[in-house]
């Protein structure tokens, strides 16, 4: 009776470990085909980024909770909204005229996008790691304050997001 009461508290205290690296297995794969169907958004030119967290003024990270700023790209026109991604409060309509997507051997991306508007013109470099869908930009306007942002690369037809009427 002994044994079987020590079998039992030995198969109780590993089986949670066990479970663990189960879950660990599956979040990884989880974190894997979000970045695959990130690196499929952008490579169609059809993605949004709503930023989770911001760079403010003093280089300090914060939360954003706004779904009102965001960068959206559909093919050659994208829309930047708000004054964590572009510095200004309009819904800013701006022409991607270079696009420039690099992937390295283990699979991050880097994206070099140059935009030209008539309130916005600049560029947007846009860096993803190979095991995730968080993606790190920065904003880089000709005249004005570098932004810099996170958010993770969803389709628009996935994401919450609030865009305002009448672009400029």
């Amino acid at each position: 009776m002994k044994k079987l009461l020590l079998i039992l508290c030995a198969f109780m205290i590993a089986m949670p470990n066990y479970a663990q690296k189960l879950s660990k297995a599956e979040k990884k794969a989880a974190e894997q085909k979000a970045h695959d169907k990130a690196a499929e958004y952008i490579k169609a030119k059809d993605f949004i980024i709503v930023p989770a967290s911001y760079e403010d003024g003093d280089g300090i990270m914060q939360s954003n909770t706004n779904n009102s700023n965001f960068l959206l790209c559909q093919m050659k026109t994208m829309y930047a909204q708000g004054s964590i991604v572009c510095g200004n409060s309009y819904t800013n309509q701006v022409e991607a005229t270079e696009f420039l997507p690099k992937f390295d051997k283990k699979g991050n991306l880097r994206l070099s996008i140059v935009v030209s508007g008539r309130m916005l013109r600049g560029t947007y470099t846009i860096s993803m790691r190979h095991n995730s869908n968080m993606a790190d930009v920065i904003f880089t306007p000709i005249n004005g304050k570098t932004r810099k942002f996170r958010g993770p690369v969803e389709s628009p037809k996935e994401a919450s997001y609030n865009k305002r009427s009448n672009p400029i």
